[in-house]
């Protein structure tokens, strides 16, 4: 009977060291994403304007898809045996995203969320690059898949502002 404990080490086959730094910089990517989750969820309950009905619906859309992210984002920290910051304290502390508030006018809501969703496509390939050199393919490939999507989605916010 194996009495081993499971580690990164001897069941991911994974370096402990490279996973810890990278689980870490996964959470600072997660708190990125709460603040932006957040900030859209505000544009969608505030937007005002002659775009409104468009507007409302692509923000929901946006912060549903964002959503969805933040969950397989926890669950894989998680998966790869670290715990998921859940605190909204430590979202703030640690995300490079800003809360933006009080923001009703539609082209200033869509400005806010390309800016929003190039900071978060950058944080992405920082850390997809830091899996790919911990040789966690998988958290690479989850988070590779993530920023395709997120610039594509900054560029229809991009077409509608020009």
């Amino acid at each position: 009977m194996n009495t081993n404990k499971a580690t990164l080490e001897n069941h991911l086959k994974l370096d402990n060291k490279a996973m810890t730094n990278l689980a870490s910089n996964m959470n600072d990517l997660l708190s990125d994403y709460h603040i932006f989750y957040q900030n859209v969820r505000g544009f969608h309950w505030n937007v005002k304007g002659e775009n409104f009905f468009e507007l409302h619906e692509k923000f929901e859309e946006l912060y549903t898809k964002l959503y969805q992210n933040i969950d397989d984002l926890a669950e894989r920290v998680v998966t790869i045996g670290f715990k998921p910051k859940h605190a909204y304290s430590d979202y703030l502390k640690n995300s490079i995203h800003k809360e933006i508030t009080d923001v009703s006018n539609g082209e200033e809501c869509v400005k806010h969320v390309i800016d929003g969703l190039g900071i978060l496509a950058k944080s992405h390939r920082k850390v997809a690059e830091e899996a790919g050199e911990a040789g966690d393919i998988a958290t690479e490939d989850m988070l590779t898949a993530f920023v395709g999507d997120l610039e594509k989605r900054m560029w229809m916010f991009t077409m509608f502002v020009k």
